[in-house]
Formats: structure tokens, sequence, C-alpha cells
């Protein structure tokens, strides 16, 4: 299998929706319930709202097949925050358990160290805990745990979060 990293293309974005309503839909991976929109994946994924180059989004193919996407986003929106970015990575199902989140999860990395990036978080649903092990996996540490902070699938889920430096 030939795995490539690029940067996302609008081309891709029904794709990733796909990917992504599949989690809304049937896991506690994210806290999203309502049935996510083209426009809202646009948003989510070209950060018309963000005017730096910090902050990029990509896209994981398998054979030249769309597999998954990852995110370097704005953590928080005031200035002493700049050198802090949250990651996120999301595989389509029939690519889950071949190491590409480890690439991806690399890949962002290298891109947030190239802009001056210090720190990275991850804000994850303690129920994910594939996703848990693959951030502790790469050297994040766990830093957080709000309890009972969101409510899905008539149960209430905790969010754990993952920090780490890279200087």
């Amino acid at each position: 299998m030939a795995v490539a990293i690029v940067e996302m293309e609008h081309a891709l974005l029904g794709e990733a929706l796909d990917v992504y309503r599949y989690y809304v839909e049937n896991s506690t991976a994210t806290f999203q319930i309502s049935r996510p929109t083209k426009a809202d994946m646009e948003k989510l994924l070209f950060f018309p709202q963000e005017k730096t180059e910090q902050y990029r989004s990509f896209a994981l193919l398998e054979d030249g097949v769309f597999a998954g996407y990852g995110l370097v986003t704005r953590f928080k929106s005031r200035e002493a925050y700049d050198t802090t970015a949250e990651v996120t990575v999301y595989l389509h199902p029939r690519a889950t358990g071949k190491g590409y989140g480890a690439l991806m999860l690399a890949h962002l990395e290298t891109f947030a160290r190239e802009r001056g990036m210090h720190s990275l978080v991850a804000q994850i649903s303690a129920e994910n805990e594939a996703s848990c092990k693959l951030f502790a996996r790469a050297g994040y540490s766990l830093c957080a745990r709000y309890h009972e902070v969101g409510h899905k699938f008539d149960r209430w889920l905790d969010l754990v979060c993952y920090e780490k430096q890279l200087d």
C-alpha cells in the first residue's frame, strides 16, 4: 500500500464529510450530534475565519484513495495561545489499525514545528480508547479529564485532554 499525506483540497471535501459523518452518527469520537453539512466541513477544513499560515488540514491517501484527514487548528483565540495548536485525526473506518493515525500525527507535528508551535493539545472522548492510545504512544501526556461534559446516545461522556511540547 502506498500512503501519502497531502494538503487538503476542496475536491476531497465530500469524502472528508463522509468520514466525519460516520463518526458523528456512529460513535462518541466527536461530541457533535447534528448531521454535519458540506458548509460545516468546509469551515472545519479550510479555516475561513483564520488569517494565518499556522493552521492547515491534510488528507491521507491510501493508493490514491481518501483514507482520512488531520488538522492543525487554533487552540484559543487570545494572542498568548498563538504558539499552541490543537491537533485532530479522523480515519476512514477501513483505514484504522494500519498505523495511519501515527503517520498523520507525525505529519501534523512536523507541520506545527515548522510553523513555530511550542505546544500541541488534543481533546478526545474518554471512550475513544484508540485515539487515547495513539496520542500516548506519540509522547502526549494526559493533562486533564472533564467529567460528564458531553451527552450523546443517552449517556454522559468525559473529555480527556492530552498535551505535548515540541521544543
